[in-house]
C-alpha cells in the first residue's frame, strides 16, 4: 500500500510554462546552497495588480481651530464661524502636556493651562482641547521639537550613528516599483541590497525579534514573557546594548500597534531615551474606532509624515552625539501593495535632507522590512509568493567607513548574492556597536571560522548556506532550483485535501470553529523529490468563510506534515471573533 501511495503522488505534468522556466535560467542568487528564481520588477502576472492606484487617498479634515509653528500654539479666530463660536467670553482652550511614566499605558497629563489666543509650546507632546459654552468643540495632539541630549558622549572617529528605517510588508522588488525616487537616490549613493534576504517566519514578530534580540520569537515568548510583563533583562534588546555603549537611543512607529504590538506595551519601562509611542498611543482618542491600529491620517497630515518629521528633528538636535534609532512605518504599507507610492517623495526628501546636512557622512542607514505583502491578489501569483519571502534589506555605508574597514566592506559586497536572515542583521549591529571588531586584521581572523547558521554581514557568508542551516522552514524558503512542476489532477486533489486535513488538525479542540472543506484548488506543485521525501506547495480555498491558504506539505512515506505555518492569503476580519489564539484566528470560521 505504501508503494502505491508514493507512485500515485509523484504523477507530474511538464507544461510549456515549466519548460520555459527551465530554459530561462534567470536567478536572483545562484549558489551551491541556494538558488532563488529571478523576476522582473513587473512581470505579466502582476502587471494589472501594480497598475491599480493606492487604496488610500489624500488626508482631509475639517477646518482647524488651532494651529502651530515650531514655538507657539494659537487660535484661528477666523475659524470661529465654522465651530459656531458666537460668544467669545465663553470660549477658551486647554494646554496639557503629557508623557508616559514607566509603562507606555501609564500616560500622565499636566493640569490645564487656559488660553484663548496664543500660548508658547514648552513641551514635546501636547494635547489641546477647546471649549465653548462648557462643551468640547475641538481637540488635537501636537509634537514639538524638544529633544535634549540624554547621553552627551561625542563620536570617537571610528563610530557612526545607526539609523534603521523599517517599512512594513515591503519586498525588495516592491520597494523599487512603488518608491522609485527613494530607490534611485540610494542607488546613486552606493547602497548595498541583500538580494537573498529571506524571512524566517510568517508575520512581523518572528522576523523582528531576531533582529532586535538575536533570539527566536518562540524563545522570547517562552522564556522572557511572564504573565503580561516582558523581562527585558532576560531578553535584552539591541537598543539597550547601544545605550550601554553610550549611544542616545530612539524608537518610534506611526501606528498604535508600535513596533512589537502587545509585546512592546508589556515592557515594564519606556524602552529608549526618545520614544514616539506615547504620542501615537494617545492620538487614538481622535478616532471612533480606538482599537484599530493603522489609521493613515491625523487630520490633514499622514501619520507616516509625523514619523519622518520626528526622525529629522532628532537628527538635527543630536547632530553632535551618537544615536541609535529604529523607526517603523506601517500605517500606509500594511494593507495594500500599491500604497507605498504615497510615501516616495517624503522618504526621498528626508534622505536628501540628511545627505545635504552631512548627517549621512557619519551614519549607517539600514532600510528593511519584516516580509513582503502577505495577502491580496499579488500573493496568488508566483512572483508575489516569492516576494512575500524576500523582504527589503538595503544598507548605506559612509565613504569613510568603506575606506576605513576595507575587508568588512568587501565582505558585505560579496554577501549581496548569499542567503541571509534577520539573525545576520543582529550580528552585524553587534559589530557596528564595537568598531574594533571591523578592523581588517580582526575580520581576517574571524573569517577563518565563518558560520553557516548565522553571521555578521561583514564576514564572508559561505556559499553552501541553505534554508535548513539557518533555521528557515521549507514553507518560508525562497531557495528553489527554478522549477516548480505541476502534479496531475488526481494527485493535485489528493495533496490539496491533505493540506486542508492538516489545517483541521490545528482546529481540533476549538469546537467553536467550523471544520473546513476544500472548495477550490488554485495550484499544487512538486518542488522537491528525492529518495527520502517529497515537498509540495499548495494554494487552496476552503469553505465556509472562503479562506485562501498557501501551505507547504511534506510527504515522508505515508506520513504527511506541514512545514512552517499555513499562510492565510486573504483577510479574515471578524470571522474568528470566537477565538483569542492568534495562531488559530487565521483558520477559524466561527460557528
Amino acid at each position: 500500500m505504501r508503494f502505491s501511495l508514493v507512485t500515485f503522488c509523484i504523477l507530474v505534468v511538464v507544461t510549456k510554462e515549466t519548460i520555459a522556466e527551465i530554459s530561462s535560467g534567470v536567478f536572483t542568487i545562484h549558489t551551491e546552497g541556494c538558488t532563488i528564481p529571478g523576476f522582473p520588477g513587473v512581470s505579466e502576472s502582476i502587471k494589472s495588480i501594480m497598475d491599480a492606484p493606492p487604496a488610500i487617498r489624500n488626508c482631509t479634515s475639517s477646518r482647524q481651530l488651532v494651529t502651530t509653528n515650531s514655538t507657539h500654539i494659537w487660535v484661528l479666530r477666523e475659524a470661529f464661524y465654522s465651530y459656531d463660536v458666537f460668544r467669545e467670553d465663553t470660549f477658551y482652550c486647554c494646554y496639557k502636556n503629557f508623557s508616559a511614566v514607566g509603562n507606555i499605558e501609564n500616560i500622565v497629563y499636566s493640569d490645564c493651562e487656559e488660553f484663548s489666543n496664543v500660548i508658547p509650546a514648552k513641551h514635546e507632546f501636547v494635547h489641546i482641547e477647546c471649549f465653548h459654552l462648557d462643551g468640547v468643540i475641538f481637540r488635537d495632539f501636537f509634537i514639538f521639537n524638544r529633544h535634549e541630549t540624554v547621553t552627551p558622549n561625542r563620536f570617537r572617529s571610528e563610530e557612526y550613528n545607526i539609523l534603521v528605517l523599517g517599512i512594513e510588508s515591503m519586498s525588495r522588488l516592491n520597494f523599487h516599483r512603488t518608491m522609485p525616487h527613494t530607490s534611485e537616490f540610494l542607488k546613486q549613493k552606493g547602497v548595498i541590497e541583500l538580494l537573498g534576504y529571506n524571512k524566517v517566519g510568517d508575520n512581523s514578530y518572528p522576523n523582528l525579534f531576531p533582529v532586535l534580540t538575536g533570539l527566536s520569537f518562540d524563545y522570547v515568548k517562552q522564556s522572557c514573557v511572564h504573565g503580561s510583563v516582558m523581562n527585558n533583562d532576560q531578553c535584552k534588546f539591541i537598543w539597550d546594548k547601544f545605550k550601554d555603549k553610550g549611544y542616545n537611543t530612539a524608537l518610534g512607529s506611526d501606528s498604535t500597534a508600535g513596533l512589537l504590538g502587545n509585546y512592546e506595551y508589556s515592557l515594564p519601562s519606556i524602552p529608549t531615551d526618545f520614544y514616539l509611542q506615547p504620542f501615537i498611543f494617545e492620538t487614538r482618542k481622535l478616532f471612533t474606532n480606538q482599537n484599530y491600529s493603522y489609521h493613515s491620517c491625523k487630520g490633514s497630515k499622514y501619520f507616516y509624515r509625523l514619523l519622518l518629521d520626528y526622525i529629522y528633528s532628532l537628527t538635527q538636535n543630536l547632530k553632535s552625539n551618537k544615536l541609535f534609532g529604529m523607526f517603523w512605518e506601517e500605517s500606509i504599507s500594511h494593507e495594500n501593495v500599491n500604497n507605498p507610492r504615497i510615501m516616495d517623495e517624503s522618504y526621498y526628501k528626508l534622505l536628501s535632507n540628511l545627505d545635504q546636512d552631512g548627517y549621512l557622512n557619519k551614519t549607517i542607514l539600514i532600510l528593511l522590512s519584516d516580509h513582503g505583502m502577505r495577502w491580496g491578489r499579488i500573493v496568488l501569483t508566483k512572483q508575489g509568493r516569492l516576494e512575500e519571502r524576500l523582504p527589503l534589506l538595503a544598507i548605506l555605508l559612509p565613504e569613510e567607513f568603506k575606506s576605513r574597514y576595507k575587508l568588512a566592506y568587501k565582505n558585505i559586497e560579496n554577501n549581496v548574492n548569499r542567503l541571509t536572515s534577520p539573525y545576520d542583521i543582529y550580528e552585524s549591529l553587534l559589530d557596528l556597536m564595537d568598531p574594533d571588531r571591523l578592523e581588517d586584521n580582526v575580520i581576517g581572523s574571524r573569517s577563518k571560522s565563518a558560520s553557516v547558521s548565522r553571521s555578521s554581514l561583514f564576514l564572508p557568508i559561505p556559499a553552501i548556506r541553505n534554508c535548513s542551516s539557518i533555521g528557515v522552514a521549507e514553507h518560508w524558503c525562497a531557495c528553489r532550483g527554478g522549477v516548480n512542476i505541476k502534479v496531475g489532477s488526481k494527485a493535485k486533489t489528493f495533496v490539496a485535501n491533505k493540506l486542508v486535513a492538516q489545517i483541521n488538525k490545528l482546529l481540533m479542540g476549538y469546537s467553536q470553529c467550523h471544520k473546513l472543506i476544500l472548495k477550490n484548488i488554485y495550484d499544487v506543485h512538486l518542488v522537491e523529490n528525492d529518495q527520502k521525501l517529497r515537498v509540495y506547495t499548495a494554494r487552496v480555498k476552503t469553505k465556509p468563510g472562503g479562506g485562501i491558504y498557501d501551505g507547504t506539505v511534506i510527504q515522508d512515506g505515508t506520513h504527511w506534515v506541514i512545514s512552517g505555518t499555513v499562510s492565510r492569503l486573504n483577510l479574515y476580519r471578524n470571522q474568528s471573533y470566537c477565538v483569542n489564539n492568534a495562531a488559530i484566528k487565521m483558520y477559524c470560521y466561527c460557528v
